[in-house]
């Protein structure tokens, strides 16, 4: 894992990584939901559903039965309303003391009994809805609990079974392996069941469609993020070197660890690099999803910097003519210009701002941090989702700086 991710991030990147395993070892006709309505992963086919929970108990060296408690009696309480179901219940836990053998761990109906006798708080609305009304003995027949094996090893096997699918060695690690993750992960946030259903051969298709390396939390996450990193700066590198390309970057402020200490620096050195020659016609916007507060700082930083910008305001009224105008310029060498303004400035507003930005569409524009921004219409417009940290590494993706670190 890299330098950030936490168990709890590692939870899911399991999670992620058992998912992904389970599409691509499925047969060609079973269909996959991810954060299913009965378990995580939920697997239905001719052989009825296997309904499959993962926990990640990296912080636990040792394993115990009631460290498992929750899961098992959830699964008790899905069996006690479904009985008629041909379910089968997998419990696929990973403790770091724990051998992973392939097979189920035995254990018995009487530590499934004991379970019910609990008399910790946190169980208490599960154990009244079962003691005295579920068959043991019939949800122990559909019960199995599983040992994992570490996160490193199942990422190894993820890899081997998107090659053992056809995908090329060359395209695994910074391609194919990443956005796998950044799939699985945009799957299991959309609420409507029936769009976080796939099959294998869906699921191959959308990774065989893609052509760009996927730069999110949980990419970001993995231990191959420096070779995701440089992957991701090769793709973006051909668009950033024409000049005569209308960008837009629109910055999440939540979303990313240094944007007050470092947006100042950031606009400065993207100006030096890509709009400083005559031949750098269009003029760079940048929106920046802040606080009002933050951004009149940001425009009295840019302002002592030098940094000539147009925000469109004449007084308190935002005029869209006088924003979206080309400055005027004179040459003041061979190569070099002297603008009137250098970049245009917003402050994002999903009623005002998005309008204004669909109506007036660029050619690349730039989504940094997390926020999703639907109501922007993207269609005939090359965007990059780059959700990285910190300005250093968005300053690294793009050509700016040579390191990320």
């Amino acid at each position: 894992m890299s330098r950030s991710a936490d168990y709890t991030i590692q939870g899911f990147l399991y999670q992620f990584h058992k998912t992904i395993l389970a599409i691509l070892e499925s047969s060609d006709d079973a269909q996959i939901t991810v954060e299913g309505i009965i378990e995580d992963i939920d697997i239905e086919g001719g052989f009825g559903i296997k309904a499959i929970q993962c926990k990640y108990h990296e912080g636990q060296q040792a394993f115990s039965l009631s460290l498992v408690y929750k899961p098992i009696l959830q699964m008790m309480l899905h069996f006690h309303s479904n009985e008629s179901l041909d379910i089968k219940y997998i419990l696929y836990a990973y403790f770091p003391n724990e051998t992973y053998t392939g097979a189920p761990h035995p254990i018995n109906e009487q530590q499934i009994s004991t379970i019910l006798t609990s008399t910790d708080k946190n169980y208490k609305k599960y154990i009244e809805a079962l003691r005295g009304k579920i068959d043991i003995k019939k949800f122990y027949d559909k019960f199995s609990l599983e040992f994992g094996p570490s996160l490193d090893t199942v990422a190894t096997n993820v890899r081997k079974a998107l090659k053992d699918n056809g995908i090329h060695d060359a395209y695994i690690e910074t391609l194919a392996y990443p956005n796998a993750i950044h799939t699985i992960a945009n799957l299991s946030c959309k609420h409507d069941e029936q769009a976080r259903k796939v099959t294998k051969s869906q699921f191959l298709r959308i990774l065989q469609d893609i052509k760009e390396t996927a730069i999110s939390r949980w990419t970001l996450a993995l231990k191959s993020y420096k070779m995701i990193f440089q992957a991701r700066r090769k793709q973006l590198k051909p668009n950033l070197d024409k000049n005569a390309r209308l960008r837009y970057f629109l910055i999440c402020q939540s979303c990313i660890d240094d944007f007050s200490s470092g947006i100042i620096l950031f606009i400065s050195e993207y100006l030096d690099k890509y709009h400083f020659k005559i031949a750098h016609i269009k003029t760079p916007l940048f929106c920046l999803d802040c606080t009002e507060g933050d951004f009149k700082d940001i425009r009295l930083r840019l302002h002592q910097k030098r940094i000539i910008v147009e925000d469109g305001f004449v007084c308190d009224h935002f005029d869209k003519t006088l924003f979206f105008r080309e400055p005027m310029s004179r040459k003041i060498s061979r190569t070099e210009v002297e603008r009137e303004f250098r970049v245009r400035l917003l402050r994002f507003s999903p009623t005002e701002v998005v309008p204004l930005l669909n109506e007036h569409k660029s050619d690349d524009l730039f989504i940094i941090g997390n926020g999703r921004y639907d109501e922007l219409q993207i269609q005939d417009v090359n965007m990059e989702r780059l959700a990285a940290r910190n300005l250093q590494e968005i300053k690294y993706l793009i050509g700016v700086s040579n390191v990320y670190e």
